[in-house]
């Protein structure tokens, strides 16, 4: 679980992170970023309602979740980060989704192997 302080919670951080930031993009998940001052960095992770009913939306955000918990050790820790969930996700297995996170973190370089 990912801990209190690292979590984004309120709109105006996705906001802010949304206007001020930057985005790299895999097939299905985007990463939007912003580099801050503050320490712990902060992650989000957003899905949007085209990609399926509750169910679905909150079975993607777990997985997107579980994997950045996995790889949370090798991410730049200078970076806020959103997930962005596109449309196809709800298809995609686990392992897939991992990577696709991975991909998108290694176009924008805030991945160290």
């Amino acid at each position: 679980m990912i801990r209190k302080e690292n979590r984004l919670k309120k709109n105006k951080h996705f906001k802010y992170i949304y206007k001020h930031g930057e985005a790299k993009h895999a097939s299905v998940v985007s990463v939007c970023f912003v580099k801050t001052k503050y320490k712990p960095n902060k992650v989000g992770f957003s899905v949007s309602k085209k990609i399926g009913k509750s169910h679905i939306r909150n079975k993607v955000k777990r997985r997107m979740r579980g994997a950045y918990m996995e790889f949370c050790s090798n991410v730049d820790k200078n970076h806020n980060y959103i997930f962005i969930a596109k449309s196809g996700i709800e298809n995609c297995t686990y392992l897939q989704i991992k990577q696709y996170m991975i991909d998108s973190l290694k176009k924008a370089k805030l991945y160290v192997d």
